[in-house]
């Protein structure tokens, strides 16, 4: 009996009347690709945008973070028994101390808010990726009043390479006769600094380490110490700063980058697969057109159906033979859509007409991330929808009577 189904199968796809390219078939195949494209690309999108900005955010900052829980500042003291503990954790790949200040940067009118960042740019493994994002001018900050600004900052104050921007630093405020007066110091840009995130970007200031400490009045004092962990060891994060709370003690506080954005990306994965779900209804409206022609060809072919049945053929190899049919143009449809949308989500990835807002979206370049996960999900859910359809017309064949077929 198989090779009944297989002689109709092969007879379909080589017949010179070429049924899955008539009208009603071919309303049935662009509809199919089209909602299957959506998807594709919709999927392609969000995965790259997850995808991008969690590599961007553990690029651009560390891991862990420790800080001083009994006062705002850690010493040398503490530093050195923090670095001793560290070296002895298998998990840590890289530790930095840091001085955070927030300022504001001016030339001329222009004003903006920043966040300096002192950092001791000397040292050869960083917990960050400073030195790899410095796209202009250089990341060496030899001179105390040499800064490093972010690009998006550079742009909204007019700044370039090599000019000078002022930094108000307005926690050091001071009272006299003239009224409030505020500690101010211009230093020089000697480098662009582009991570590829607004936040960033249009906020981030690098100076000296010991500068930073002058400008924020805090000698032999830092803000708090980074921790970069290895690759294998970075989803756990969370897991390390608890357990090394437990294990320093509660003169320290420890937060991991979970701590600040896990719920970002819980966020991004609940919406992406909201947006799936609703972009599945799209399949779903495709797979009407399968119901029409399923049953056009049922009703077209009931004269064959009856002198099969009349021959022996049971309603299941009839079934057989249509679901085959269907299988068959469906399967191809669903490939040809999946294989439109990642064109079409590469071309949206390496196009540079339309971009996103990068205060909003944290990005401004749409990227795209395709993976076989996302394409195999994509495959079966399509392929579920569209048969589930085409199972309602093709079950109806078991009340066709030979007689009333043949006539």
């Amino acid at each position: 009996m198989n090779k009944i189904v297989s002689f109709f199968l092969k007879k379909f796809i080589v017949s010179p009347r070429k049924e899955w390219l008539q009208a009603n078939s071919l309303f049935m195949v662009v509809g199919i690709i089209i909602s299957v494209a959506t998807l594709t690309i919709a999927l392609a999108i969000f995965q790259g945008y997850e995808t991008v900005l969690k590599e961007t955010i553990l690029n651009v900052n560390s891991h862990i973070y420790i800080f001083n829980n009994k006062s705002d500042y850690l010493n040398s003291e503490d530093i050195e028994h923090l670095q001793t503990f560290l070296q002895k954790q298998p998990q840590v790949a890289a530790v930095g101390s840091i001085v955070l200040s927030e300022a504001t940067a001016a030339n001329g009118k222009r004003l903006k808010g920043c966040l300096i960042r002192g950092i001791n740019w000397q040292q050869q493994n960083l917990p960050t990726t400073y030195k790899q994002v410095v796209q202009q001018g250089t990341f060496k900050l030899v001179k105390p009043d040499e800064v490093v600004l972010g690009t998006k900052l550079a742009q909204k104050l007019n700044l370039k390479v090599g000019e000078k921007v002022k930094l108000i630093s307005p926690a050091n405020v001071e009272f006299s006769p003239m009224g409030l007066q505020t500690s101010s110091n211009n230093y020089q840009v000697v480098g662009l600094y582009d991570s590829g995130m607004y936040e960033y970007d249009s906020r981030y200031v690098f100076m000296n380490l010991t500068a930073a400490q002058q400008f924020k009045k805090i000698e032999n004092k830092f803000s708090m110490v980074e921790v970069k962990l290895g690759s294998d060891f970075i989803d756990k994060a969370d897991y390390y700063a608890y357990l090394w709370q437990e294990q320093l003690g509660y003169d320290y506080q420890l937060s991991s980058w979970i701590d600040f954005n896990g719920n970002l990306f819980s966020l991004l994965k609940l919406e992406k697969w909201v947006l799936f779900i609703i972009l599945s209804f799209l399949v779903l409206i495709a797979s009407f057109n399968v119901v029409s022609f399923v049953s056009t060809s049922i009703m077209e072919k009931r004269r064959e159906q009856g002198i099969l049945k009349a021959y022996g053929a049971t309603n299941a190899i009839i079934r057989k033979i249509y679901l085959g049919k269907t299988m068959l143009i469906v399967g191809i449809t669903v490939n040809l859509g999946q294989i439109i949308g990642f064109l079409l989500a590469w071309f949206i990835g390496t196009q540079q007409f339309f971009m996103l807002k990068g205060d909003v979206y944290f990005l401004e370049k749409i990227n795209i991330s395709i993976n076989f996960y996302n394409w195999m999900i994509t495959l079966v859910v399509s392929l579920l929808i569209i048969l589930a359809a085409a199972w309602i017309p093709i079950k109806k064949l078991t009340s066709l009577q030979i007689t009333t077929a043949i006539k």
